[in-house]
């Protein structure tokens, strides 16, 4: 029912919760140089609970990685949480043995760690080295980036979709900024039981290839907008971030990097709104026509 409700949140929301629309600028431009680089700072806190996720999502312990698509959801498992799926699944992975292990240890992924060495290498090169800098400027601004997982289950399956999350904010002096997050998800939704195989090595491998593509586009956009068009609208369909089954939305297209469709889903009341990396043939991507 909780998730049913989230659901009938978001359809009922009112436009104006939309985003104010970005500076525009050409898509895929590298960045200008400027005085004065702009700060990078990743912040420890994780996702916060009452503006970044839906009801009912579970945290893994110890980590910035948070479980969804569960809510509602059916079996045997659910009898006791999201934990009672993630031991099931041990369980059936280890059949004839027995042996069920602590799966949640399988799922954790130091994602603030990564992607704060992962930055170090990008700026080592020329692209961003002008517009953003590791190191505190007093009277610059600065950008606060916010990284997490989202592990979104499939309804009625077993299957996840790993989301890379990074929410930004720049602020200058007094400016505290408009916030906007970033997701990526990269390739087919797989059994659980696959992703925390070899202490999660298959889950850790596509958290880090999604977290180098978020990162790139978040630095692309953050450093000369991808370009906002208010008439850039299409219609979406298919999975999307927190939500465990195809869901309908409308969005903006701010362009493409590289093979990768970049969809704006605005209004801040939405958890999934912000950049949306898609690959190719993830959503069904529809322009919409004026009438």
């Amino acid at each position: 029912m909780k998730r049913l409700a989230f659901l009938a949140l978001i359809a009922s929301a009112p436009a104006l919760m939309a985003q104010t629309p970005a500076p525009q600028g050409p898509a895929g431009a590298v960045p200008a140089s400027s005085s004065a680089p702009t700060a990078i700072v990743f912040s420890e806190k994780g996702a916060n609970g009452m503006s970044d996720l839906p009801m009912g999502v579970h945290r893994i312990p110890d980590s910035d990685v948070v479980i969804s698509g569960h809510q509602g959801g059916g079996g045997i498992g659910m009898l006791f949480g999201v934990v009672g799926v993630l031991v099931q699944s041990s369980i059936n992975a280890d059949a004839g043995t027995g042996k069920v292990r602590n799966a949640e240890d399988d799922l954790r992924f130091d994602v603030r760690a990564k992607a704060i060495e992962m930055t170090n290498t990008i700026m080592a090169g020329e692209q961003f080295r002008t517009a953003f800098t590791l190191t505190p400027q007093p009277d610059g601004s600065t950008m606060t980036v916010t990284p997490y997982v989202v592990l979104t289950f499939v309804k009625k399956t077993e299957d996840v979709r790993p989301y890379i999350v990074l929410k930004t904010k720049v602020a200058t002096g007094a400016d505290s900024g408009k916030t906007i997050k970033y997701f990526c998800c990269e390739g087919q939704a797989l059994p659980l039981a696959s992703l925390t195989e070899n202490n999660g090595a298959r889950l850790k491998e596509l958290l880090t290839a999604e977290l180098d593509t978020a990162i790139n586009v978040m630095l692309l956009d953050r450093s000369q907008p991808f370009p906002r068009n208010d008439e850039a609208k299409v219609e979406t369909n298919g999975l999307l971030p927190f939500i465990g089954k195809p869901l309908k939305w409308r969005g903006f297209d701010l362009g493409r990097y590289k093979d990768y469709n970049l969809i704006e889903f605005r209004g801040g009341l939405f958890v999934f709104s912000g950049v949306n990396i898609v690959e190719p043939g993830a959503l069904e991507i529809t322009p919409v026509v004026k009438k």
